[in-house]
């Protein structure tokens, strides 16, 4: 008896085949915007590597290649992103740090699109790239999408009068207008008066407290505790906030406070502004089209 195998070319998950995405990774000296940086074309084929962020004030920051990070000022027990060691924070990548969601329209369909995620690297032509300042006080990660002809990079740098500033910007690289809806943000905010010891051993108690709050007609999120976790029969009052707000997007723009239209967003659905989301983890996403 003759079997025979038949041969097919790649891998396909339903009608779309997976591309390719092996590709060697280069590192140069380049300028950017009027500054210097050390680039690394292709650096999602490397694994994982840790990257600090100096600073000329007491800001620190340490930032895993694939986004997720901590940072805070004075020390860890001043942390606005949850401080672990370096194995947990490769872990919490799309958990702790920037994150950003793109419907694009374009002949007559709407096609999703999440910057540095491994998935979308198999059905889009992407080329990703680390920018690290030569001074080790800014980082830029950029994904051009070939495939939906859109650029996407954000950088972090340290300001003394606004503490963390997160850039965000989307280039139309091709010729004919894109019609584009974005949700960009920030996931898994510390509220203020949270110390490392809290964090680390009773999260999930913490998150309890959480309240997350929209200063009303501003682009202004507070996270805050409800009050202050304690085993005495006492008033224990959280007077300090944590606060982030943002710039550029004012007009129809919407803030969102937790993850909890995530999945209504990706899926089209519409998207309705949060004012105030308590026992959630601390999530600041604009939203605009």
């Amino acid at each position: 008896m003759n079997h025979k195998k038949d041969h097919t070319e790649g891998i396909w998950i339903g009608q779309s085949r997976l591309i390719d995405t092996d590709l060697k990774p280069v590192g140069k000296f380049v300028e950017s915007e009027g500054e210097s940086y050390y680039l690394i074309s292709n650096f999602r084929s490397m694994p994982d590597f840790f990257i600090s962020i100096v600073s000329d004030s007491d800001h620190w920051m340490f930032i895993s290649s694939n986004g997720a990070l901590t940072a805070g000022r004075k020390n860890r027990n001043n942390a606005l992103f949850p401080y672990y060691t370096d194995d947990k924070i490769h872990d919490y990548r799309d958990k702790t740090g920037s994150k950003s969601y793109f419907l694009v329209e374009k002949e007559n369909k709407f096609f999703l699109w999440e910057p540095f995620t491994d998935e979308f690297g198999k059905f889009y032509s992407i080329t990703s790239n680390l920018y690290k300042s030569i001074f080790g006080n800014k980082i830029i990660f950029e994904e051009i999408n070939h495939d939906l002809g859109l650029s996407f990079r954000y950088s972090w740098n340290n300001s003394e009068k606004f503490g963390f500033v997160k850039k965000s910007q989307l280039t139309n690289t091709g010729e004919n207008p894109i019609k584009v809806k974005l949700l960009d943000g920030l996931l898994n905010i510390l509220p203020a008066g949270v110390d490392f010891g809290f964090q680390n051993e009773l999260s999930n108690l913490l998150d309890a407290y959480k309240k997350n709050e929209l200063v009303d007609g501003t682009t202004l999120g507070l996270f805050s505790l409800s009050s202050i976790p304690v085993d005495k029969a006492e008033p224990s009052e959280s007077l300090k906030t944590t606060t982030v707000w943002s710039t550029g997007l004012q007009e129809k723009c919407k803030i969102l406070l937790s993850e909890k239209q995530i999945a209504k967003f990706t899926s089209g659905g519409p998207i309705e502004q949060e004012h105030d989301v308590r026992a959630s983890r601390g999530t600041y996403f604009i939203h605009s089209e």
